[in-house]
């Protein structure tokens, strides 16, 4: 079964040969990789072209600078393979990565979103410590990380990234398929390695730093699963009590998004109780 490895890339020129020779030195051997640039302004492309030249199974690709979503999405399109993976071009793949996702959908052919344990590197090192799936606190925050394995027709089906939003786009598609379909399963092994760096040159390092991209793109993720969320008892005066309930996730979020979409949304003295025990 052929899987593809889809690699959006965006000023990575110092890191990209290392990400694509992750994916090239896989155990498992059905493999295409697609590289697409997403209009770097660095050598990126000079690189890639390169070491593209060399492999039969790596496709290479530039395109304008259009974020995330849609560079994913492009590259996803042109794949072939049965299962997807989206792997960004300054992280790592263990070399075991793909043969033990795919044998997870060997032995379970219900499951649709397959990852695994993963540590940092670069600038922080150690465990990435990503709490076990459960649905409840899955819906306050994502705990799936961009480079879990999907099934290509599961996510044409559900339509793709969301090019709408730049930052948490993998929760909300992530969000989509678990609502139409069932099956995460999480590898208890480090077979993905996460670069930290003080660069710009991470999609999602990006966007860390900017807390109003952050804030809108969660606004916008419970405003167009609204429905989805009051179904498993997360109206907004839950949510927030069910926030407020976990420190964890008070100490995270105190006073961003959710504080955000009381203000925005509803008027404060209706849930003034809910609002104070909160605080």
């Amino acid at each position: 079964m052929l899987v593809s490895i889809i690699i959006p890339c965006y000023n990575n020129e110092k890191v990209i040969a290392e990400t694509i020779d992750s994916a090239l030195s896989q155990s498992y051997k059905s493999i295409e990789i697609i590289v697409v640039n997403d209009g770097s302004t660095d050598d990126s492309a000079k690189v890639v072209e390169n070491i593209s030249t060399k492999y039969s199974n790596i496709s290479f690709y530039s395109k304008e600078n259009r974020g995330p979503s849609h560079t994913r999405n492009f590259g996803a399109q042109l794949s072939n393979g049965k299962f997807l993976v989206f792997l960004d071009g300054d992280d790592k793949l263990h070399t075991n990565y793909i043969q033990k996702c795919v044998a997870e959908y060997l032995k379970n052919p219900h499951l649709n979103i397959v990852y695994s344990h993963a540590e940092f590197f670069g600038s922080k090192s150690g465990n990435w410590n990503l709490p076990d799936y459960r649905q409840k606190s899955f819906l306050i925050d994502n705990c799936i990380p961009i480079f879990a394995m999907i099934k290509r027709d599961v996510f044409f089906d559900v339509g793709q990234f969301d090019e709408n939003i730049h930052f948490i786009e993998d929760w909300e598609l992530w969000i989509r398929i678990l609502k139409k379909y069932r099956g995460v399963y999480k590898i208890p092994e480090t077979l993905f390695y996460y670069r930290k760096s003080g660069e710009k040159n991470s999609l999602t390092d990006l966007n860390e730093k900017q807390n109003d991209i952050s804030d809108n793109a969660r606004l916008y993720i419970y405003n167009k699963h609204y429905t989805y969320y009051k179904e498993n008892g997360f109206s907004i005066s839950n949510l927030i009590t069910s926030v407020g309930d976990n420190l964890k996730y008070k100490e995270k979020y105190y006073s961003i998004w959710y504080r955000k979409y009381f203000y925005k949304y509803f008027k404060p003295s209706k849930y003034k109780n809910v609002y104070l025990n909160f605080l």
